[in-house]
Order: C-alpha cells, then sequence, then structure tokens
C-alpha cells in the first residue's frame, strides 16, 4: 500500500510538472534539488494586486490611500522590487500629498490558505510630488509612513495555488525569489 501510494505521489508530481511546462514553459530543478520549480508570471501577481487597491488606512497621523503597487523582479537579486503611489491626508495637510514609494521584499507561503504574500517589505525610497508641502513632514512621520504602506501591502496576497489550479499545499517543498523571479517548488 505505501509502495503504491508512493508511485501514485510520484506520477502526480511528474504529471504536475509536465502539464505545468507544457503551459508555461518555466519548469526547472530546484538549484537545492527540493523538486521542480516553477516560475510565477508577474502578469499574474499583478493582476491579483490590482483587484485589492486601492486601500485606505486611517491612523493617528493622518490616512493614507494606497494605490497601483506594481510588483517587478529584481534581476541578479533574491529580492522583489515593489512599486506603489500614494496620497496622504491629516490636519495639517487636508488637500493631501501624493507620492511614490518603492520596497524590496521577499515571499512567504500561507500554506492554510495556498496564498503568497510578500514577506518583510523594506522600504527604500520614498518621494513626495510636492516638496513645498513635504517639508511640513518629520522625519518619523516619513519613517511610518512607508512603514504602513509597506505593512498594508505584505498583508494582501500575491498569489493562490489553489485558484491558479496547482496541485495543493502538501507538494509545496520551497518558495523562493531567485534572479528577480518567484519559483514554487514541488516535491514529495
Amino acid at each position: 500500500m505505501k509502495n503504491i501510494r508512493s508511485i501514485l505521489n510520484k506520477l502526480m508530481l511528474i504529471t504536475l510538472g509536465v502539464s505545468i511546462g507544457l503551459f508555461t514553459a518555466c519548469v526547472g530543478v530546484d538549484p537545492q534539488g527540493r523538486g521542480y520549480s516553477v516560475a510565477v508570471p508577474m502578469g499574474i501577481i499583478n493582476t491579483t494586486l490590482a483587484k485589492q487597491f486601492p486601500v485606505r488606512e486611517k491612523r493617528t497621523l493622518g490616512t493614507v490611500e494606497i494605490s497601483d503597487p506594481t510588483v517587478l523582479g529584481k534581476q541578479g537579486s533574491d529580492k522583489l522590487n515593489v512599486g506603489t503611489s500614494f496620497k496622504f491626508t491629516n490636519m495639517l495637510i487636508s488637500d493631501g500629498i501624493k507620492g511614490s514609494l518603492k520596497l524590496a521584499s521577499g515571499v512567504r507561503f500561507d500554506p492554510k490558505t495556498q496564498n503568497l504574500y510578500l514577506a518583510n517589505p523594506m522600504v527604500e525610497e520614498l518621494k513626495f510630488q510636492d516638496f513645498s508641502l513635504a517639508k511640513y513632514l518629520t522625519e518619523s512621520m516619513r519613517r511610518s509612513l512607508g512603514m504602513i504602506i509597506a505593512e498594508t501591502i505584505a498583508k494582501k496576497p500575491i498569489y493562490n495555488i489553489k485558484k491558479a489550479g496547482m496541485v495543493g499545499s502538501s507538494l509545496v517543498r520551497g518558495i523562493d525569489v531567485r534572479d528577480g523571479q518567484i519559483y514554487l517548488t514541488f516535491g514529495l
């Protein structure tokens, strides 16, 4: 019985790899030897994120409206580039100040929901469009604003294995970013 289950699992994994390979042509062997890796298309990730934004976050320092997040590969890196635009308003800046934020992030997997999320996004660059208003924001307010945006984006799923039609999380052996691309590694 155990041998039959093992053979069936191997056949399922091979079938999964071949099927995904035919549709995406992005299947390869994991460099760490955990199984077969499949690249997750950035277009699907960005479409998934776009459906969840814009988002408004009300905090004590003001309200941040986050819109248009985009995930891009960071060539030659184990991180992803994430860019987004925002509008910040509070009592002192009632009309708001717009800007953009650039993050560097890894990925994490939640086996319960079978979702991928951005992991530990770090603020690389925070820009404001109107510098005359930006001067009223203290350095700690700018830092807090960047952290609020990073935390908000990190809470949103960027990909769901089940919705993508892939085999469940029981076969997932690793998720990582290699050369600016997200890879799911399946194995037994």
